[in-house]
């Protein structure tokens, strides 16, 4: 599993982006009985959070679009679409560089579709071993 880097996220989270706007300061709540009232208690931690998930996504390259594609949550469909795309395409790719079988159960050393020694370079790819 890959580490989170947090100094990155820090960083991100404190950058302006275009399409969230957020006051720095700005308490967020209503005015009761001719007093403010704080009743939104970590607004500002969550649009903090959304802002830097703009960022993280302008980094994956994930278009902003215009209107509602350029929420946040558009953009993360778009990038959950993606990856699960990916994912499906380097399965498909992992089962062609596969083992190869003889009759009876028998296993050999090779891959069926390159030739290699077992784990072969593709495969090691694909599965995330490899360079």
């Amino acid at each position: 599993m890959t580490e989170v880097n947090w100094t990155l996220i820090q960083e991100l989270s404190t950058k302006p982006h275009k399409h969230l706007n957020i006051v720095d300061g700005e308490q967020y709540g209503a005015m009761i009985d001719g007093k403010f009232e704080d009743c939104c208690n970590g607004v500002n931690e969550v649009m903090q959070e959304a802002r830097t998930v703009h960022h993280l996504l302008d980094l994956a390259g994930i278009p902003e679009g215009e209107g509602y594609s350029a929420h946040v949550d558009a953009r993360a469909y778009l990038l959950l679409s993606e990856v699960l795309l990916l994912r499906e395409r380097l399965g498909r790719i992992a089962s062609w560089h596969s083992v190869e079988r003889g009759p009876g159960g028998l296993v050999g050393t090779y891959c069926v579709e390159c030739g290699e020694t077992i784990p072969c370079d593709t495969l090691q790819v694909v599965e995330g071993t490899g360079e």
